[in-house]
């Protein structure tokens, strides 16, 4: 009986698996894993005196003067090797002194350069979601150097000025309180419709005492491409699970007639 439930629950399976696929191609209402966000490479403007007015589709930016983001502030940024996977984690890129150089690389955008030091982005735990936002708690920051610089949002206890939790890495100065670093969700717009457009915008703080000497500064990301479905599996992986379904309902008819 247990094996006549078995080779049920198998043929179950496959159905279910086989449904999914045949539906991958049309649209979902959220994201699934293996689904991923091309990235659309982002253009500086120049004003009439050369200098930069605005970056368009994606960029990034950091508002290191405390006076809102401008578009001289904003870096762009290109496709990666992968741009974001849906449900997958990458390594850190390029990151080191000096502008980007040709043997830079990095998964989900191509390296980039800030204040002429070379960096790029990764995610240490998978990102999720679906069209009302993404769970962006992962996300990093590698520059300089600097091997993780958490930009993933969240809530920082720095504690007393006397208690050595966070110290300033420019002045030596113990840092006193409580940080809110952003919520860890960037918002998502998408259709729902694989094969079209979205729309990402995200914000965070980087943390106080981070030796990038940019605690406490704002940073926002705001991403645009396009939403492509998880690669199906070729077809001959559905023969062999077909196969072996076949075998294991073979095993069981002989099973019957043994007993």
């Amino acid at each position: 009986m247990n094996f006549k439930k078995t080779v049920y629950a198998l043929a179950l399976s496959s159905v279910g698996i086989m449904g999914a696929v045949s539906s991958v191609s049309s649209h979902a209402a959220v994201l699934l894993t293996g689904d991923s966000l091309s990235i659309n490479p982002g253009t500086i403007v120049l004003n009439t005196a050369g200098k930069q007015k605005n970056v368009k589709i994606s960029y990034f930016a950091m508002d290191t003067n405390g006076d809102g983001i401008t578009g001289n502030e904003k870096v762009a940024l290109q496709q990666g090797s992968t741009g974001i996977v849906i449900g997958a984690t990458t390594s850190a890129g390029a990151s080191h002194g000096g502008t980007v150089t040709g043997g830079d690389t990095n998964s989900i955008t191509a390296p980039w350069a800030f204040f002429t030091n070379t960096g790029s982005d990764f995610v240490v735990t998978p990102i999720t979601g679906g069209t009302s936002g993404l769970d962006f708690s992962g996300w990093r920051v590698t520059w300089n150097g600097i091997p993780s610089i958490n930009m993933g949002g969240g809530v920082q206890v720095c504690g007393t000025n006397t208690d050595g939790i966070c110290i300033n890495p420019a002045n030596s100065a113990d840092i006193a309180g409580t940080f809110n670093n952003g919520t860890g969700v960037a918002t998502f717009a998408w259709s729902g419709v694989y094969g079209t457009g979205y729309v990402l915008d995200y914000d965070a703080f980087v943390p106080q005492a981070d030796p990038s000497n940019f605690g406490g500064v704002h940073y926002q990301l705001h991403l645009e491409g396009t939403v492509t479905a998880a690669p199906v599996p070729e077809a001959s992986t559905y023969g062999m699970m077909m196969a072996g379904l076949g075998l294991v309902g073979f095993m069981a008819s002989r099973r019957r007639k043994s007993i």
